[in-house]
Formats: structure tokens, sequence, C-alpha cells
């Protein structure tokens, strides 16, 4: 990819710098050709929204680059774009000068057609149609657990109910769960969590990797010259990459499409991906930095050069489409019509929703651009919404009071886009006042947008949490209603819409849940608030009246996590919630709260699968909980331990216990040593073991640790001659459970070390009646 850099400008400056002043006071560029939706920015009242944008689009190039080379150039400084240099210095002395050369820009992206702007209004499932004799999700097997109804998520496994698909290894394998064998196994772009959708015979994947610069392939001189001495490739940037998959007959990627910048999420509506990409291009420009405070000026006046000579293919993300190993096809993702610039400056990545049919051709002229740098991605059955925490510009945060004020103000911005059309259209933006949890913080219906956000510090009790409605009014969301003053000094740990009500849980000490009535968006209004041990990271409503909530159990008095813990709630009386069962498990964990993707609730059977770790067990796998009436039944645990393998710890070696050392009544408070602990805690093992032999215990690491016998001797101990001391401690590669699934009677189980699948993986079935282990299928 190229990168429009300087030659002449750079040694022109370094030759003045020492008789020219700064040029921050030179007036910037112009901004013809912009055009904005509304003009005002509105002020409301302190901790109510503030509009950060009225839209700003562009109907000429020429205007969409002065805007950002206007916004570049106020901000660069003599460390870039960013307080850190990290991406690459290049210090500035006098007599260094950087060299480089701007070459011809790519195509221009296509252009994409306006579509509606009102929110859907429904959360029915979009696209749905005959089963036609096959295999019918809910009833015959189970989908992706997602958080909107009719809005797929991208997963590492996908099944059709005839066919398990999964991605491990660099590896896209289809698995037949009739017999429980590997059928297929394909070969798919590198990179890092890839994910997929599935529709009919057609698989669209999409990664996380990066771009590379190939030496020998090198044409522009900044690159040639970096090249002279390199071998390997070097990396170029992050990318997007998107594979469009064939499985009818032998499976085969038919293109690939490439896109600067990071792949975030992605949602799927009736066979239509949306795909969510942040690019963030100050990274990859060249700029110089300083070697001491006096060249700090001259470095910043050669950055806003710097930044004044690129062109747009230096800030919005470009592609390539690559059939058979050939590019085909280059350019621009997105068009200067299709690009929008909030009214008030919200950083210098960009945000693009790029729509592609999981059965069709990759067209990369369908997006749309917001120069807004996104992290949080939320669906409806009609748009995307991509959240972020607000700019911080560091020219206004110069010494630490004004740090902890900016900090203690900081918003989150959200930008909406209409995807009901052919494309996305980039529809609204509005701000609001704190910082939300995760997408489950958003939530669209009826026409409004809910929010819940968190301001201040739960640390020193300042926070306070708040659920805020808002309408799109003229291109902006518009704050119509709110309440607060819920979790005050605690921290949200999750929310879950339903319909108009909400369900937030906050957490310090206990685990207040709220019931909230959003019925009157204007005056939106808290029911019930319960008040229990630990909190849920992770809510579920499983009908009749009921919640579950997945998270963690906790002292009541100092608010330490003990263990895992399942709630099930009882939210019939809406303004009196209870909890009706627990089931828990002490020095456990899970981590659905942060990866939902990873829980599943099969409605037939009123069973939920929870992936769950046992540490003082040195255990990991998955309990499966049944909900009968007000009850919570565990019903049975898989794990991916091999069957007829040796039990954990099984060893050769004598395996001391505390009476070897005379520590059956010693006082903890009296240990002197770290091998009194070891052998009292029961998490390790300490061995003593033959000096020849390399000491072993089944599913642990063991090592030698010579100051061990030193503290054994001062305890009393002598380890005998010709022999060693040995300390193991649990292996760090357990099988990890990270997702569930249902096809027909058999509930199949994927795992990986820790849960990484980047080496692959095993995918078991066990019978959901009774829970005996079936196929093994090895991912490796």
């Amino acid at each position: 990819m190229r990168r429009a850099l300087i030659t002449a400008t750079a040694t022109v400056l370094l030759a003045t710098a020492c008789t020219s002043g700064s040029s921050s006071d030179a007036e910037p560029p112009g901004t013809s050709g912009a055009t904005t939706t509304t003009s005002e920015i509105v002020e409301l009242a302190a901790g109510d929204l503030r509009f950060i944008s009225s839209l700003r689009t562009f109907d000429e190039c020429e205007a969409l680059l002065d805007h950002i080379h206007t916004e570049a150039a106020e901000r660069v400084g003599p460390w870039g774009l960013q307080t850190d240099g990290w991406f690459g210095p290049v210090f500035f002395e006098e007599g260094d000068v950087i060299a480089t050369e701007e070459t011809e820009a790519p195509a221009e992206g296509g252009a994409v057609a306006d579509g509606a702007n009102d929110f859907d209004r429904t959360t029915a499932a979009a696209g749905d149609s005959e089963s036609g004799g096959r295999p019918v999700a809910g009833e015959d097997f189970s989908g992706t657990n997602v958080q909107e109804l009719g809005v797929d998520e991208a997963d590492l496994v996908k099944t059709d109910g005839e066919r398990i698909l999964v991605l491990a290894g660099n590896q896209l394998i289809v698995v037949d769960p009739t017999t429980g064998t590997e059928t297929d196994r394909l070969t798919v772009a590198e990179g890092w969590n890839p994910e997929m959708f599935l529709a009919g015979d057609e698989i669209l994947l999409m990664a996380r990797g990066e771009i590379t610069v190939d030496p020998e392939t090198s044409t522009s001189d900044a690159e040639a010259s970096f090249a002279e001495d390199a071998i390997e490739p070097w990396y170029g940037g992050s990318a997007t990459v998107i594979q469009r998959i064939s499985l009818g007959g032998t499976p085969a990627v038919l293109e690939t499409l490439r896109v600067e910048g990071d792949y975030l999420s992605a949602r799927s509506v009736g066979g239509t991906a949306q795909i969510v990409m942040r690019h963030d291009p100050q990274w990859q420009l060249p700029f110089v930095f300083p070697q001491s405070e006096a060249g700090e000026d001259r470095a910043a006046e050669a950055n806003r050069e710097i930044v004044r000579e690129t062109d747009l293919d230096d800030w919005l993300p470009n592609y390539t489409v690559e059939v058979d190993g050939r590019v085909v096809d280059e350019g621009r993702l997105t068009g200067c019509g299709q690009v929008h610039a909030p009214t008030e400056f919200s950083g210098f990545g960009t945000s693009t929703v790029l729509t592609v049919p999981i059965a069709g051709d990759l067209d990369p002229g369908t997006a749309s651009t917001v120069l807004a740098p996104g992290e949080i991605v939320y669906a409806s059955t009609s748009s995307v919404v991509v959240a972020t925490t607000n700019w911080l510009d560091v020219d206004e945060v110069d010494d630490e009071a004004a740090w902890e004020e900016a900090w203690a103000n900081r918003r989150t911005n959200v930008h909406r886009f209409d995807t009901s059309g052919a494309a996305p259209t980039y529809a609204s933006s509005g701000s609001v006042e704190g910082v939300i949890r995760d997408q489950f913080s958003l939530s669209e219906f009826d026409g409004h947008l809910r929010v819940v956000t968190t301001t201040g510090e739960p640390w020193n009790e300042t926070s306070s949490s708040q659920v805020r409605v808002l309408r799109e009014t003229e291109a902006e969301l518009v704050e119509v209603g709110s309440v607060g003053d819920i979790g005050n000094g605690e921290d949200v740990q999750s929310v879950r819409f339903v319909g108009d009500i909400a369900y937030v849980v906050t957490f310090r000490q206990i685990d207040p849940f709220y019931t909230i009535d959003l019925s009157v968006p204007e005056e939106p209004r808290i029911l019930g608030e319960l008040k229990i041990p630990g909190f849920s990271s992770y809510l579920h409503p499983i009908g009749e009246g009921r919640v579950l909530g997945v998270g963690s159990d906790a002292d009541e008095e100092t608010g330490i996590v003990t263990g895992a813990k399942v709630s099930l709630f009882d939210v019939t009386d809406l303004g009196d919630p209870q909890e009706v069962a627990v089931w828990s498990a002490p020095d456990g964990w899970n981590d659905v709260g942060w990866e939902h993707r990873s829980f599943l609730w099969w409605e037939p059977e009123q069973i939920a699968v929870i992936p769950v770790q046992l540490w003082a067990e040195n255990w990991s796998g998955a309990v499966v909980l049944q909900v009968q009436g007000s009850e919570l039944v565990e019903v049975g645990r898989i794990d991916h331990v091999d069957e007829d393998g040796a039990p954990p710890g099984t060893t050769e070696c004598d395996v001391l216990e505390p009476s070897d050392l005379g520590l059956d009544d010693r006082d903890p408070a009296e240990f002197t040593s770290e091998l009194e602990f070891l052998l009292t805690d029961g998490y390790g093992l300490t061995l003593l073991c033959g000096a020849d032999d390399a000491p072993a215990a089944v599913d642990h690491e063991c090592y030698v640790e010579p100051y061990f016998a030193e503290e054994a001797a001062r305890l009393g101990f002598d380890v005998p001659e010709g022999e060693q001391l040995v300390t193991c401690w649990p292996s760090q590669q357990l099988p990890t459970i990270v997702r569930s699934l249902v096809v027909g009677d058999d509930l199949w189980t994927l795992s990986g070390p820790w849960g990484d699948l980047s080496q692959g993986g095993r995918l078991q079935s066990n019978a959901i009646n009774g829970l005996e282990r079936g196929a093994v299928v090895d991912l490796s």
C-alpha cells in the first residue's frame, strides 16, 4: 500500500528551521464543497446529552481532504498525532532528512445508494423461510447465542443441523454430526480470531490480519530505502480479511477482500452481513520525532507539513480483491460522498460499515464511513451503532488536575448507520456523558436508542449509572428521557433490554439487580431493586418472567470474589424481583460476561451450558444446569480430558505431604517459607524423585528448585541422597471449552488449550440426556 509522504518539503523545512516561525498560525486549507445537514451544535444542561455531530458530508474529494488536513494540522505535534512515538520513530536532529515519494492514487471507491433513516420498529426475525424438510433452528439445532432476535452474530463455529463448521488452526473444518467424523478441511486466510456466517452452501469469513510489505516487490522510494537490508517482509499495518467460501462439492475459497484496518464485529440479517471495521491511519504516517526538547518546534513543523502533503489514501482504508491469489481489483473502499464527519472532532480513525451478502459477490463499493474510531458495535434488524469514547486533546490537559477532570467528564459518542437498504448509510450521531460497558449497554426499540452509561469512579464512590433514551431528529440523536442514580458508587456489570424493560446489574460489594420501565421513553423509571451477594456479568431472559444471571459469587462484607455463580431471577413482579435459586462453585470462574457466545440456552430441555474453570481442582469444562420450575439443578459436567488417561497429578515420584515436614498443626501466620505454603494450600505438588529421573506428573508442569531443598533443610527435612526435590504446578494447557451447541440429541462442545484454537482444538459430543460421551474430533 502506497503512502503519500514528503521529500522536497522536509528538506526545505530543515533548511529554514532556524529562521522561520511555526506554521501553526497560517490559515488552514479551505473547506469548499462540504455540506452540513444541521449547522448548530446544541449544548444541554450539565450531565445531559451534548450533540457531537450535525452530519457533515462532502460532495467533492478535495473538500474532504481539506477537512482532514485542517483537523490534523491543528493537532499534530513533535510526536505526531499521539503522545507516544512507538509507531516508527525517526529522531529529528539538525541535518536529518526524511525522504519519501508520493505515488499514484488508486481508483475511487464506488458510490452507494441512500437508505431509509427511520428506526426499525419490530424485533421479529427477518428473512425467515420454510425449512423444506431440513432441520429447524431452535428445534433441531441451536444457533449462536445473540443479543437481538433476528440478528445473527459471526462466530467461530456454526451449524445448520446437517454439518458443523469450525474455524481452528487456520483451517475451516467440516464435521458430520451424524457420524461424528471430519468430512472436509480447507486452509483459510491467516489471521486472528476468525469468525463466519453460514447461508446454505456459502460461508462468509472475517478475520483480523495484517498487511505485509515484501522487499522484493516494494516500489516506493520510502519502502525501497528501508528494504535495502531487509530480507523478510515487514509489518505494514492491520487488515480486515474477508473471504467468500463455497461448500458445494469440495470446499473452496472463491475470493478474498482485504481492507486496511481492524475488524471489529459483524452482524447478519436475512442473509446480508454488515461488517464493521476500524482504521487508524495515524500510526502509519512517517512522522519525525525530536531527540531533545530543543528539536520539538522543528519536529512539529515538519510533522505539520507531512500532514498537509498526505492524500486521501493515507487517511481512508484501501482494499484489494484477490481471486486464486491474483489481485483483480483494488482502490479506496469508500467514495468521498459516503464519508461523513461529526462537526466536533472525534478522532483520527475511521469507522466503516460494509454490506456484503453471505451468498454473493464481495462488492467493496457498498460501504459507508464516519471519521471517528469505533470500539463497541451494536446492531438491530435495521441499524448498526458504533460507539467510542470521546477524543481527548492532549494540548488541553497539560497538568494532573486537567487530566483528572477530563477523565471524570469523559463521554461516549454513538454513530448510527442505517442498514435497511442495499448499502449502509450514515444516519446520525450523538454523545452521552459517561462510558458504556459493552454492546448490551445499547438497545434499539420502537424508534428509540437506549444507552446505559456510568459516570465517575467506583473506587472513590463517585460513580453513578443512568439509562438514557435517544430519538433520531434531523440526523442527531436527541435525548428525550433518562433515569439515573443507579448503583451509586458501583460499576455496571451487565445490562439486558427486553422490549420496554431493562435489567441492570451493578456491583462493588453486593449486587443490586434493577428492573427499569422504559414503556414511556420520556419518563423511564426504576421499578424494583434486589440486593444480593456477588453479581451477574451476563443476563439471559428465558421466558415466563424468569432471567438467568451468570457471573461471580462474592463475600457480602468485603466484596471479594469467591467463585462462579448462576442465579435464577423471578421478575414476574417487576417491582419486587427475587433470586429464587442459586448454583455456585467456590474458587470457580467463567467468562460468559466477556464472551456471551460461550453461553448456551437450549429451550426444549430448559438447560443452560456454561463453561467454568475450577482452579482448586485444576478442572476446566462446562456445567449443565436445568431450570426446573423455581429450581436450578446441576445435571452434569462435561470436560475434554481423555477418559482413558491417568487422573491429573498422577506421578511415579513420591508426593510429600504437610506431615512429612511437621506442618499439620502449624498456623499459616507462622509460615516463613514458600515451601510451607506450597505443601499446605493443595494447589501444586511437591515431589521426591530420583536424581536421574525426569520428574513428571499428569497435567502438571514440574521444575527442580534447589532453593526449595534448602528451605526443607531449614524445616528439618533433608532430601535423601540420590533424590531431588521437585515442585509441580497445574498445567497451563487445560482444554477450555469455549462454545456449546445442540444438534439433534447431542450436545457438542468446542475446546482449545486455555480456549485458544489458533493451533487446533477438540470437538466433542455428549448425549443431552445423561451426558454420556460420544464422538471426539481432533481439530489439530
